[in-house]
Protein backbone atom coordinates (compact mmCIF):
# COMPACT_ATOMS: atom_id res chain seq x y z
CA UNK A 1 0.00 0.00 0.00
CA UNK A 2 1.33 3.38 -0.88
CA UNK A 3 2.35 5.90 1.73
CA UNK A 4 -0.23 8.31 0.36
CA UNK A 5 -3.15 5.98 1.20
CA UNK A 6 -1.78 5.26 4.69
CA UNK A 7 -1.47 8.99 5.32
CA UNK A 8 -5.06 9.61 4.18
CA UNK A 9 -6.46 6.83 6.38
CA UNK A 10 -4.50 8.12 9.37
CA UNK A 11 -5.86 11.62 8.84
CA UNK A 12 -9.41 10.25 8.58
CA UNK A 13 -9.01 8.31 11.84
CA UNK A 14 -7.44 11.21 13.80
CA UNK A 15 -9.61 14.26 14.61
CA UNK A 16 -8.63 17.50 12.98
CA UNK A 17 -6.76 19.97 15.26
CA UNK A 18 -9.46 22.58 14.76
CA UNK A 19 -12.19 20.10 15.69
CA UNK A 20 -10.28 18.98 18.78
CA UNK A 21 -9.81 22.59 19.89
CA UNK A 22 -13.46 23.41 19.27
CA UNK A 23 -14.66 20.40 21.25
CA UNK A 24 -12.30 21.26 24.10
CA UNK A 25 -13.57 24.83 24.18
CA UNK A 26 -17.22 23.75 24.14
CA UNK A 27 -16.52 21.23 26.87
CA UNK A 28 -14.80 23.88 29.00
CA UNK A 29 -17.67 26.32 28.51
CA UNK A 30 -20.22 23.65 29.36
CA UNK A 31 -18.34 22.69 32.51
CA UNK A 32 -17.70 26.23 33.71
CA UNK A 33 -20.84 27.80 32.27
CA UNK A 34 -21.97 29.31 35.56
CA UNK A 35 -18.59 30.90 36.31
CA UNK A 36 -18.28 32.27 32.78
CA UNK A 37 -21.80 33.70 32.95
CA UNK A 38 -21.09 35.39 36.27
CA UNK A 39 -17.80 36.76 34.95
CA UNK A 40 -19.56 38.17 31.90
CA UNK A 41 -22.16 39.84 34.10
CA UNK A 42 -19.43 41.36 36.28
CA UNK A 43 -17.52 42.64 33.25
CA UNK A 44 -20.69 44.16 31.79
CA UNK A 45 -21.56 45.73 35.15
CA UNK A 46 -18.08 47.23 35.50
CA UNK A 47 -18.24 48.54 31.96
CA UNK A 48 -21.66 50.08 32.59
CA UNK A 49 -20.38 51.67 35.80
CA UNK A 50 -17.36 53.12 34.00
CA UNK A 51 -19.53 54.54 31.23
CA UNK A 52 -21.95 55.95 33.80
CA UNK A 53 -19.15 57.55 35.79
CA UNK A 54 -17.67 59.06 32.62
CA UNK A 55 -21.05 60.44 31.57
CA UNK A 56 -21.66 61.86 35.05
CA UNK A 57 -18.25 63.52 35.08
CA UNK A 58 -18.83 65.07 31.65
CA UNK A 59 -22.29 66.24 32.70
CA UNK A 60 -20.96 67.73 35.95
CA UNK A 61 -18.12 69.45 34.13
CA UNK A 62 -20.51 70.98 31.62
CA UNK A 63 -22.86 72.26 34.33
CA UNK A 64 -19.93 73.83 36.18
CA UNK A 65 -18.71 75.53 33.01
CA UNK A 66 -22.20 76.83 32.28
CA UNK A 67 -22.37 78.36 35.75
CA UNK A 68 -18.92 79.89 35.29
CA UNK A 69 -19.98 81.42 31.97
CA UNK A 70 -23.05 82.88 33.67
CA UNK A 71 -20.87 84.34 36.43
CA UNK A 72 -18.45 85.87 33.91
CA UNK A 73 -21.34 87.36 31.95
CA UNK A 74 -22.79 88.79 35.15
CA UNK A 75 -19.40 90.33 35.97
CA UNK A 76 -19.12 91.85 32.50
CA UNK A 77 -22.66 93.20 32.81
CA UNK A 78 -21.85 94.86 36.16
CA UNK A 79 -24.42 92.72 37.93
CA UNK A 80 -24.65 92.96 41.73
CA UNK A 81 -21.83 91.17 43.52
CA UNK A 82 -24.33 88.95 45.34
CA UNK A 83 -25.56 87.52 42.02
CA UNK A 84 -22.06 86.73 40.82
CA UNK A 85 -20.99 85.40 44.20
CA UNK A 86 -23.95 83.02 44.34
CA UNK A 87 -23.01 81.42 41.03
CA UNK A 88 -19.34 81.15 41.95
CA UNK A 89 -20.19 79.63 45.32
CA UNK A 90 -22.36 77.03 43.61
CA UNK A 91 -19.36 75.94 41.55
CA UNK A 92 -17.10 75.76 44.61
CA UNK A 93 -19.52 73.74 46.74
CA UNK A 94 -21.57 71.70 44.26
CA UNK A 95 -18.95 71.09 41.58
CA UNK A 96 -15.83 70.96 43.72
CA UNK A 97 -14.05 68.47 41.47
CA UNK A 98 -14.65 70.39 38.25
CA UNK A 99 -11.96 72.27 36.34
CA UNK A 100 -14.01 75.45 36.81
CA UNK A 101 -13.45 75.53 40.57
CA UNK A 102 -9.96 77.14 40.66
CA UNK A 103 -11.11 80.07 38.54
CA UNK A 104 -14.30 80.35 40.59
CA UNK A 105 -12.21 80.59 43.76
CA UNK A 106 -9.96 83.23 42.23
CA UNK A 107 -12.93 85.32 41.06
CA UNK A 108 -14.57 84.95 44.48
CA UNK A 109 -11.39 86.27 46.03
CA UNK A 110 -11.47 89.24 43.66
CA UNK A 111 -15.04 90.05 44.71
CA UNK A 112 -14.02 90.01 48.36
CA UNK A 113 -10.98 92.17 47.61
CA UNK A 114 -13.03 94.73 45.70
CA UNK A 115 -15.45 95.00 48.60
CA UNK A 116 -12.57 95.60 51.03
CA UNK A 117 -12.75 92.18 52.69
CA UNK A 118 -9.05 91.44 52.48
CA UNK A 119 -8.93 88.53 54.89
CA UNK A 120 -11.78 86.76 53.12
CA UNK A 121 -10.02 87.38 49.81
CA UNK A 122 -6.82 85.85 51.17
CA UNK A 123 -8.79 82.75 52.20
CA UNK A 124 -9.95 82.25 48.61
CA UNK A 125 -6.54 82.99 47.11
CA UNK A 126 -4.94 80.45 49.41
CA UNK A 127 -7.59 77.82 48.66
CA UNK A 128 -7.05 74.44 47.00
CA UNK A 129 -3.73 75.27 45.41
CA UNK A 130 -3.13 71.77 44.05
CA UNK A 131 -6.25 72.10 41.88
CA UNK A 132 -5.16 75.36 40.30
CA UNK A 133 -3.39 75.64 37.00
CA UNK A 134 -0.16 77.62 36.89
CA UNK A 135 -1.65 80.84 35.54
CA UNK A 136 -4.43 81.00 38.10
CA UNK A 137 -1.93 80.21 40.85
CA UNK A 138 0.27 83.10 39.67
CA UNK A 139 -2.73 85.44 39.66
CA UNK A 140 -3.63 84.34 43.18
CA UNK A 141 -0.08 84.93 44.41
CA UNK A 142 0.06 88.33 42.73
CA UNK A 143 -3.23 89.26 44.36
CA UNK A 144 -1.80 88.24 47.74
CA UNK A 145 1.17 90.52 47.05
CA UNK A 146 -1.18 93.41 46.25
CA UNK A 147 -3.01 92.92 49.54
CA UNK A 148 0.29 92.74 51.43
CA UNK A 149 1.44 95.95 49.73
CA UNK A 150 -1.80 97.77 50.54
CA UNK A 151 -1.51 96.66 54.15
CA UNK A 152 2.08 98.00 54.18
CA UNK A 153 3.53 94.53 54.67
CA UNK A 154 6.22 95.20 52.09
CA UNK A 155 8.52 92.37 53.17
CA UNK A 156 5.77 89.83 52.52
CA UNK A 157 4.90 91.43 49.18
CA UNK A 158 8.55 91.34 48.10
CA UNK A 159 8.88 87.68 49.08
CA UNK A 160 5.85 86.70 46.99
CA UNK A 161 6.88 88.80 44.00
CA UNK A 162 10.48 87.60 44.00
CA UNK A 163 9.26 84.02 44.01
CA UNK A 164 6.96 84.72 41.08
CA UNK A 165 9.84 86.31 39.22
CA UNK A 166 12.15 83.37 39.88
CA UNK A 167 9.47 81.01 38.56
CA UNK A 168 9.23 83.04 35.34
CA UNK A 169 5.60 83.96 35.85
CA UNK A 170 3.57 85.05 32.84
CA UNK A 171 2.85 88.26 34.78
CA UNK A 172 5.58 90.67 33.74
CA UNK A 173 4.85 94.41 33.67
CA UNK A 174 2.65 94.47 36.76
CA UNK A 175 5.13 92.28 38.60
CA UNK A 176 8.06 94.61 37.85
CA UNK A 177 6.06 97.68 38.84
CA UNK A 178 4.75 96.31 42.13
CA UNK A 179 8.11 94.80 43.04
CA UNK A 180 9.88 98.09 42.36
CA UNK A 181 7.40 100.04 44.45
CA UNK A 182 7.66 97.47 47.24
CA UNK A 183 11.45 97.84 47.24
CA UNK A 184 11.08 101.60 47.42
CA UNK A 185 8.59 101.49 50.27
CA UNK A 186 10.82 99.03 52.12
CA UNK A 187 13.85 101.33 51.78
CA UNK A 188 15.68 99.04 49.35
CA UNK A 189 16.50 101.75 46.84
CA UNK A 190 19.30 99.90 45.04
CA UNK A 191 17.11 96.87 44.43
CA UNK A 192 14.31 99.11 43.22
CA UNK A 193 16.66 100.79 40.73
CA UNK A 194 17.99 97.43 39.51
CA UNK A 195 14.43 96.18 39.12
CA UNK A 196 13.39 99.18 37.01
CA UNK A 197 16.55 98.85 34.93
CA UNK A 198 15.77 95.19 34.24
CA UNK A 199 12.24 96.12 33.28
CA UNK A 200 13.48 98.72 30.80
CA UNK A 201 15.95 96.28 29.23
CA UNK A 202 13.60 93.31 29.01
CA UNK A 203 10.32 95.01 28.18
CA UNK A 204 11.38 97.37 25.43
CA UNK A 205 7.87 97.68 23.97
CA UNK A 206 6.05 98.10 27.26
CA UNK A 207 3.76 101.10 27.60
CA UNK A 208 5.12 101.41 31.13
CA UNK A 209 8.72 101.77 29.97
CA UNK A 210 8.67 105.62 30.22
CA UNK A 211 7.30 105.31 33.76
CA UNK A 212 10.09 102.90 34.71
CA UNK A 213 12.70 105.22 33.17
CA UNK A 214 11.32 108.12 35.18
CA UNK A 215 11.40 106.12 38.42
CA UNK A 216 14.95 104.95 37.70
CA UNK A 217 16.12 108.50 37.01
CA UNK A 218 14.47 109.76 40.20
CA UNK A 219 16.13 107.08 42.32
CA UNK A 220 19.55 107.72 40.80
CA UNK A 221 19.22 111.45 41.41
CA UNK A 222 18.34 110.76 45.04
CA UNK A 223 21.38 108.55 45.55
Amino acid sequence: MSKGKISVRRELREPDVFIKTTYSTLSYISHYRRIITLTSIIVIALLATAIGAYWYKCSTEQKAKNLLNQALYALASSAPNATVEQKLQSIITTYASSSARPLAEYLSGNLKYRSGQHQEAVTFYQGKRKNSNRRIRDLEDFSLAIIAFEEKNYTSAISILEQLQSQRSFITEDLYILLGLSYEKNGQVEKAAANYDNMIQRLQNSVFKPWAEERLLTLRNQA
